[in-house]
């Protein structure tokens, strides 16, 4: 009985594979990695990917404080504004981003909705421009 159940079962997998339209494409999953890196493996990171067309410097805090200094290389897309979200989805998603605030809160939230997004390769600034600073690393105006 068991023979004739996987016999009757392979008999309808191959007539429905048959009934295809030719080739059949199975999506890839994406593969994501979104990681919380300390203010030494950022630095480094920056570093590796020096001049990088791939590789984008994401400020997410408001424009005065971006204005009052920053990550050199970094754009801003402010994080308080009603639509975050939408321009984040306007991004290219398979280009890496290394993603900073002031202390890491609103870059440790901004992880969820890039995740949703479908971003696939993020770097969240630990302890934000705060810890970038204290551990000695140049800003500019």
């Amino acid at each position: 009985m068991r023979t004739r159940i996987i016999a009757v079962t392979l008999s309808a997998a191959v007539l429905l594979g048959a009934c295809g339209s030719g080739t059949a494409t199975v999506d890839a999953p994406v593969t994501q990695s979104i990681e919380l890196i300390n203010a030494g493996e950022a630095n480094q990171l920056l570093a590796d990917n020096s001049g990088s067309a791939d590789f984008v410097i994401l400020d997410i805090r408001t424009p005065d404080e971006f204005n009052s200094g920053r990550i050199a290389g970094s754009v801003n897309l402010d994080f308080y504004e009603s639509d975050f979200a939408s321009e984040l989805d306007k991004l290219d998603k398979d280009m890496t981003y290394f993603v900073y605030c002031n202390s890491g809160n609103r870059s440790g939230s901004a992880m969820g909705t890039m995740r949703d997004l479908g971003f696939t390769d993020v770097y969240d600034l630990d302890g934000g421009i705060q810890a970038w600073y204290s551990s000695g690393f140049d800003i500019t105006q």
